[in-house]
């Protein structure tokens, strides 16, 4: 009973104001909000509007949207319906490791540690939660059925994040062969099972792909899923310190702390457990073994596809797996087992009161939008209403560095980039193509990011890439009004 009511509670009173007003989230999962907003308005992705995910995460949203509508209410629905899910699949899994108390004490800690740490519901999560389904599908027996059926939530995984489901067949695929070596199983049963997973997570993933390959063709989905992201998603250089020194964090230490934490338990509890595993694979009391390889083999793949470029999002994912074995090995404990879980219980209910207070007591204003009621911060009120005086809905606006003001706002961009870096990401045809567009579509107004312009990476390397756009921008443009943070809106005369 407490852990039905104090997930849907705990998630609702970050996610809501009390009663009933939805704060205004940020993220990456705004990005996704645009894209499925535009699929909403007909739109498709990789043809009419850039994108480097497959699109599974888009129709999630897309579905909500047609079924409740463009409403901020919505955005925050899916952070708690996907937060319950994470849970679910963290309880469901970490039963078949340890008691059902402390299976309990898991999923809490996972919600509370990490996944509330950014209430960020992109598509790293949803990879994650069908990734996981898929491990639980074959924790207890690798039959061939049982392969099948995780092979198809692979391919699922992966029309999420292109890497989860891949990481998720090369553990398995190890774990396999671990299996053989460890129980001396037969090299042909080993090798029908990999084939088997290989073959129904390829044609699971082809099939859902079909629509975008016959729209968009295949060179142009590998270009932007496989090419892009390897050559010019650049790592998050701070990334280790990300959110630390952010206003809102008034005693950084204590996230500074968390974090770093976080960072050492992914990079020793994965070889911990598995020279564990390899010591006692030949013991048939090791009831847990091939469970817990499975699970660390995941763990660890997650990590591995990540590893050179990390940001809290990855890192985050990449983290449940190795929650559920530590507290496998706090089940483990004897007389300290109490002590520890009594350690975690108080860590837990800590951040969960400290994270409610902030969100339910820190300066916010609740502002009616096209998109409905929501609760701002004073900065996004004086954006927003500002804006919202000088727009109309379906008016086209372009933003140039972000994409949190369609939705709310209920405006549409007439580029195809979702942002403009200075960087890599950032290819220069791509400036070549947004200036284009403005010319073939004026957007009356655009919101440019100096400040953010002036912090990059690029700009400081002399990459910057943006110097073609900003020059049309001051031909064709005219500042209009500057906010506090600096941002400015330039209107097109």
């Amino acid at each position: 009973m407490l852990f039905l009511i104090a997930i849907p509670s705990y998630l609702y009173l970050n996610l809501f104001t009390f009663p009933n007003v939805p704060f205004f989230l940020l993220g990456d999962q705004n990005f996704f909000w645009v894209y499925a907003m535009r699929m909403f308005h007909g739109e498709r992705g990789y043809q009419d509007f850039f994108q480097f995910t497959p699109p599974g995460t888009d129709l999630f949203y897309l579905a909500l949207f047609r079924i409740f509508g463009l409403h901020l209410w919505v955005t925050n629905a899916a952070v708690f319906i996907l937060g319950v899910a994470l849970c679910w699949i963290c309880f469901h899994v970490a039963q078949r490791l340890m008691e059902r108390d402390l299976a309990v004490l898991t999923s809490l800690l996972f919600l509370v540690y990490i996944y509330g740490d950014r209430l960020d519901a992109t598509h790293h999560w949803f990879g994650l939660f069908v990734g996981l389904s898929a491990l639980s599908v074959v924790l207890t027996e690798r039959t061939l059925p049982r392969i099948a059926i995780a092979g198809l939530l692979l391919g699922v995984a992966s029309f999420f994040t292109q890497t989860t489901g891949v990481a998720g067949v090369a553990s398995l695929v190890a774990a396999l062969a671990w299996e053989r070596f460890s129980r001396n199983r037969s090299w042909q049963s080993m090798l029908v099972q990999q084939l088997l997973l290989s073959v129904t997570f390829a044609l699971t993933l082809s099939v859902l792909s079909t629509p975008w390959l016959l729209h968009v063709g295949w060179r142009q989905l590998w270009y932007l899923q496989v090419t892009y992201p390897l050559h010019y998603v650049v790592p998050e250089h701070n990334f280790w310190l990300s959110d630390i020194n952010a206003p809102h964090n008034r005693s950084p230490l204590l996230p500074l702390i968390r974090r770093q934490f976080l960072y050492l338990l992914l990079l020793v509890i994965y070889p911990s457990i598995l020279w564990h595993c390899w010591r006692r694979r030949r013991e048939i009391a090791a009831r847990y073994t091939m469970q817990l390889v499975l699970i660390c083999l995941f763990g660890l793949s997650l990590l591995l596809v990540i590893i050179t470029r990390p940001d809290l999002n990855r890192i985050h994912a990449a983290s449940m797996p190795a929650i559920l074995l530590m507290m496998w090995a706090v089940s483990r404990l004897d007389k300290r087992r109490s002590v520890a879980t009594a350690a975690i219980w108080v860590v837990i209910a800590f951040l969960a009161v400290k994270q409610i207070r902030f969100n339910q007591h820190s300066p916010h204003q609740t502002i009616l939008l096209p998109a409905g009621k929501v609760a701002v911060s004073p900065l996004f009120d004086e954006k927003f209403s500002w804006i919202m005086q000088h727009t109309r809905p379906e008016d086209l606006f372009f933003q140039a560095q972000g994409a949190v003001v369609y939705l709310p706002l209920q405006l549409f961009s007439p580029a195809f980039v979702d942002y403009l870096w200075t960087g890599e990401p950032t290819r220069p045809e791509y400036i070549d193509r947004t200036v284009r567009e403005l010319e073939r579509q004026p957007a009356r107004y655009v919101l440019w990011s100096q400040q953010h312009i002036s912090r990059s990476d690029g700009y400081h390397a002399g990459q910057n890439r943006l110097a073609p756009f900003y020059g049309f921008l001051i031909t064709h443009y005219r500042r209009e009004h500057v906010f506090s943070d600096g941002d400015e809106v330039w209107e097109r005369p």
